[in-house]
């Protein structure tokens, strides 16, 4: 059944509405919840795939998204409100957002030959820095620094609501700095064009690489363009871990400075050089808006979003209704899937290091 079609039942306690996407390990419905006295509570459901249950590592995966994201309260976050055992089938739920994936919000833009406007670029830049630096700094119950690291920081991760709201999603491969980063010798997790020098690299990650990966997002969204591309993805990693960012003034001189200089300094190939902390840039980035006296406002990217996405919007919000009212229907297929997928072979999320650093220097080419 594909993402989108009408779909009914129960998992737990909450009332299946319809399945709104399908990732690598899991599947992710829309639910409700139901109580006395009229409460009701729609939620976005995650589901573990019935055939992963017998793989100790997709169930360690899949429960450790659930109780790290659990733990992390903060208003540019995707809150995880449950987690539950179905006969044998864990899922969990968390907050519905209905709104976009920046990706696909980028794709919208591209395709209509529009640029995103600098005030909605460091709106939403500085938010998911903000979810970031809380992540980063966040303790445990003895008070002791977990050491989150995201490791998957990239536009199909940040969801913009209809509402102006941004938030950051999928913590299915987060990492705390005492765990390894590395799963098997030799293959990484992760989207390779946000991926930060030193996690192409196999080398042990902190907060440094997910200021990397939004510098990367933070250059694609200024310039409208992939940053990173390549024939494959270990060209794609050599590339990413020998090569310095183009600075946005280069390619673009009456780019502003100011702003290159905040992007140049979060990609910098040397961490030492970055920023040291998500709360850094996100100043900058802040203080950059009001020497040019950007107004960052969410009612103006809800606007945005509004116009970007009026004839999807209607149908989802009339789907939802629908849903909700017991008629079966089908959910418009653009809407929000933040499924953190796993595969079981190199694809685009996963990449093999061998020979790494011996490879010839790989051509460059457009996109």
């Amino acid at each position: 059944m594909a993402a989108g079609e009408g779909v009914r039942g129960r998992i737990g306690k909450y009332e299946i509405i319809n399945r709104i996407g399908v990732g690598g390990m899991a599947e992710l419905y829309v639910a409700r919840s139901r109580a006395a006295h009229g409460f009701e509570k729609i939620v976005a459901l995650k589901r573990l795939f019935p055939h992963f249950l017998g793989d100790d590592d997709f169930v360690r995966m899949f429960l450790h998204e659930a109780r790290l994201a659990a733990q992390l309260h903060h208003p540019n976050i995707a809150q995880v409100y449950d987690i539950g055992d179905d006969d044998g089938a864990y899922f969990f739920t968390m907050e519905y957002v209905l709104g976009q994936d920046l990706r696909r919000v980028m794709r919208a833009i591209r395709g209509r030959g529009g640029w995103l406007t600098l005030d909605h670029i460091i709106l939403i830049v500085s938010q998911i820095a903000a979810a970031l630096h809380y992540a980063h700094e966040k303790e445990d119950s003895a008070g002791r620094p977990l050491g989150v690291v995201h490791r998957d920081v990239s536009p199909s991760n940040i969801l913009i609501s209809y509402d102006g709201g941004v938030k950051l999603v999928d913590f299915g491969i987060a990492r705390a700095t005492s765990r390894s980063d590395v799963t098997q010798a030799g293959i990484l997790k992760g989207k390779i064009p946000y991926m930060s020098p030193e996690q192409c690299q196999g080398k042990t990650l902190d907060r440094r690489s997910d200021i990397y990966a939004l510098g990367v997002v933070l250059w694609e969204l200024a310039l409208c363009r992939d940053l990173w591309v390549g024939e494959n993805d270990i060209e794609l990693a050599q590339r990413i871990a020998s090569q310095d960012a183009p600075a946005p003034t280069d390619l673009l001189p009456k780019f502003p400075a100011e702003l290159s200089a905040i992007i140049v300094k979060a990609l910098a190939r040397d961490r030492d050089r970055r920023y040291a902390t998500a709360q850094e840039m996100q100043l900058d980035l802040e203080e950059f808006a009001r020497e040019r006296k950007l107004a960052l406002s969410s009612v103006g990217l809800a606007s945005f979003m509004s116009d970007l996405f009026a004839d999807v919007i209607k149908s989802q919000k009339a789907a939802l209704q629908d849903a909700k009212a017991g008629r079966r229907t089908a959910f418009p297929t653009l809407g929000p899937m933040p499924l953190g997928e796993v595969p079981t072979r190199p694809t685009d999320a996963t990449t093999t290091l061998s020979g790494l650093d011996s490879a010839e220097e790989p051509r460059p080419r457009s996109r």
